[in-house]
């Protein structure tokens, strides 16, 4: 994973110093209704537009996305209340001493035996 990461990283690194490089000219921005001009870099004005876009993006995924964490959280939640219903009609049903211990699974009628994992 970490091979991947360099085989993407390093040339998109290489490719945005040689940008920088070839495109070190300053360029006049104004921000028209407002008293503010400025004079940065074309690169800086270049690379900070992508990072801003990249940014906003992130943040409309992630809104977009909360029905489906909010559900996930409930489900999750509702899960874990029929998994502890379930060991206590265990705990309920079992035959005096033969309780079975938590985590383990109770065969269906009729079902063959299974054997343990031999790993």
């Amino acid at each position: 994973m970490r091979f991947l990461f360099w085989l993407v990283v390093l040339p998109l690194a290489v490719a945005m110093a040689f940008f920088a490089v070839n495109n070190h000219e300053r360029t006049f921005v104004q921000f028209t209704p407002l008293p503010y001009e400025m004079q940065p870099p074309l690169y800086a004005l270049i690379l900070g537009a992508i990072v801003l876009g990249l940014v906003i993006g992130g943040l409309a995924a992630w809104v977009g996305q909360h029905r489906w964490r909010a559900q996930a959280r409930t489900l999750h939640r509702r899960v874990k209340h029929l998994e502890g219903e379930i060991e206590g009609f265990r705990a309920r049903t079992a035959p005096p001493g033969s309780a079975p211990t938590p985590g383990t699974t109770v065969a269906a009628p009729g079902a063959p035996p299974q054997r343990p994992n031999a790993r």
